[in-house]
């Protein structure tokens, strides 16, 4: 077997993979960057997340090989205000085409419209632990950081417009009325904010070579000329923004998703501008496809419409670490969906076996690797099955202590740590997303029901009623007994079971309406014990 190189991968892991191909293309750095970014156009959904976790994962392996790597996270607030979404007063109308920065919150709390959408997802990185270094761009532009580079971009403008006509095709510059010659005749790679309209509306006239240049405000027809140094309203477009700053932060790593990847899309290009204008390698690519969501209304998240569920919406229900988990351990290039509905209950499953595991000394090394990057730590304890939250939370009224009693006398063996980080999430699902799910004790005697009940059947339920009256010792002896109650020497342990099932059955319908519920003998050990013999008086 040949020898591995030193420091590369060995567990398999999509992310090994990557932080080899990082470590190769930037070999010896003293700092490693992954980044990653989103423009605030609205609310930041949880698919842009998968942006924010594929480049978390590749930063700690690299720290994990002993390498140096921070998070950078970049707002790119200083975009303009592209269209009023879905729920924002549709007055805002009047602000298309200024700085995502100048447009004002639709709520009138915070600084400008980009914040509003900035502050939630800032929180949410915290509550998950996750250290992101954030560059807001408009700060960054009107400090005059990227000066230069938009005084070299251009004075190299023909060539960032061969580099562009490079990717589009005759057919689409027929489409789109582009003239090749005419396009790389007047292309300016700027945008320019007016200080007359406050828009992004304007043509620019002339170019002095330097960092001075004059434009026409299209709204007022106002001309004026600046130094964009000391008057700070340009910007790069897109396509040479991006490269541009790769280099400025001297980015390794940054994922992207397969709106950008496509040939000859925005990475290709700026991949080249990078190359070829600014004399940098771009950093490692990484395409990623996108999360679909299950159990609410619609499949399609956008930022800009209404209805985007937000990280902050998931953390509602689902617990930080288990979070990241589910990002991390597929590939970037496999879909996964998000759950709202009881396909969470298989998730908190899964996850909660690979923990145990993991507590056990016995997770494999990739399982291992992934529960690590999503904040699993050794001595964390048995976590409470998120179907027993949501069964034993209805139970004792969402009280924790009440749930921890429970749970020790039911002999369900979870963490108070658990306890205390699930049922809010529990209850949350229960309530808001799933409240067809809800138990709720029957107010009276299900006659309709018990109609249809014969004399064997009635039979079984006034041994339950009588087993009830008595002294039941403990949640174990209570499930011994109702176990018993159905049986008859007659049957064989295949009809046995029928019984059991048909007797639970009829229990769960007199007390709840429904065929089946929490495990029976803790639900009938938590309930009021003379509401539930009331209800069973048939």
């Amino acid at each position: 077997m040949s020898q591995e190189k030193e420091g590369q991968a060995s567990d398999g892991l999509w992310v090994g993979k990557v932080a080899d191909k990082v470590l190769e293309e930037f070999p010896n750095q003293e700092l490693y960057t992954c980044a990653a970014g989103i423009s605030p156009s609205g609310v930041v959904h949880f698919g842009n997340f998968r942006d924010i976790a594929t480049s978390l994962a590749v930063a700690q392996e690299l720290r994990a090989r002993g390498k140096k790597a921070r998070l950078l996270f970049s707002w790119d607030n200083y975009d303009r205000f592209r269209k009023v979404p879905v729920g924002v007063d549709p007055s805002f109308a009047r602000y298309i085409g200024m700085p995502l920065t100048d447009v004002p919150d639709p709520e009138g709390e915070l600084p400008s419209y980009a914040r509003r959408f900035e502050v939630g997802l800032e929180k949410s990185i915290e509550e998950m632990g996750i250290d992101l270094e954030y560059r807001y761009q408009t700060q960054e532009y009107k400090s005059g950081r990227y000066a230069e580079k938009i005084a070299f971009a251009l004075q190299h403008r023909e060539q960032a417009a061969d580099i562009q006509l490079q990717f589009k095709t005759d057919k689409g510059n027929q489409e789109k009325g582009i003239d090749p010659e005419e396009y790389r005749r007047t292309y300016f790679p700027i945008t320019v904010y007016s200080r007359f309209s406050g828009t992004d509306k304007v043509q620019v006239l002339s170019y002095d070579g330097g960092t001075k240049l004059t434009y026409r405000c299209l709204v007022t027809d106002k001309v004026e000329q600046i130094d964009f140094k000391e008057t700070p309203v340009v910007k790069l477009p897109w396509k040479l923004d991006w490269p541009m700053r790769w280099g400025e932060e001297q980015v390794h790593f940054e994922p992207s998703g397969k709106d950008h990847m496509t040939p000859g899309g925005s990475y290709d290009v700026s991949s080249a501008i990078s190359r070829e204008m600014f004399g940098r390698k771009p950093p490692v690519p990484q395409m990623y496809l996108f999360v679909g969501i299950q159990g609410v209304k619609g499949d399609k998240m956008s930022g800009s419409k209404g209805g985007a569920i937000s990280p902050a919406t998931l953390l509602e229900i689902y617990e930080p670490s288990l979070l990241k988990w589910l990002y991390m351990r597929r590939t970037p290039m496999q879909s996964f969906n998000l759950a709202f509905d009881t396909e969470v209950y298989r998730q908190y499953d899964e996850f909660d076996r690979e923990v145990v595991a993991y507590q056990a000394g016995k997770a494999s090394p990739a399982q291992q690797k992934i529960l690590e990057f999503s904040g699993v730590k050794k001595g964390e304890g048995v976590p409470l099955a998120f179907k027993q939250a949501v069964a034993l939370g209805q139970i004792t009224q969402w009280q924790p202590e009440k749930l921890r009693a429970l749970a020790e006398k039911s002999g369900i063996a979870c963490s108070e740590a658990s306890i205390k980080a699930r049922l809010s999430k529990a209850q949350t699902w229960l309530n808001r997303y799933n409240p067809e799910e809800i138990i709720a004790l029957r107010t009276a005697i299900n006659t309709d029901y018990a109609a249809t009940m014969d004399g064997k059947r009635r039979d079984q339920i006034a041994k339950l009623r009588v087993l009830l009256q008595g002294e039941v010792t403990s949640i174990p002896a209570l499930d011994e007994h109702l176990y018993g109650i159905p049986k008859d020497p007659a049957l064989d342990d295949k009809a046995t079971k029928v019984a059991q099932r048909g007797f639970f059955k009829d229990v769960y319908n007199l007390l709840i309406g429904k065929d089946a519920g929490p495990r029976l003998s803790t639900f009938l050990w938590a309930l009021d014990r003379a509401a539930v013999l009331t209800l069973l008086e048939i």
